[in-house]
């Protein structure tokens, strides 16, 4: 069985060193979304938000 290894961002004090994609975002918020911790309304303004700042 093939494992992956999934990389460890510090989202609240980010590495400057650690390159953050679109995708590791997006996980990110529906890791958030699945435990409660955000709704659907709020990814989407996130999102929106790091996409402005981001792309």
């Amino acid at each position: 069985m093939a494992t992956t290894k999934t990389k460890q961002i510090n989202w609240l004090f980010p590495d400057p060193d650690v390159e953050v994609t679109l995708e590791d975002y997006r996980d990110k918020i529906r890791e958030d979304e699945k435990s409660g911790d955000m709704s659907v309304s709020e990814f989407k303004r996130r999102l929106e938000t790091w996409l402005a700042e981001n792309v």
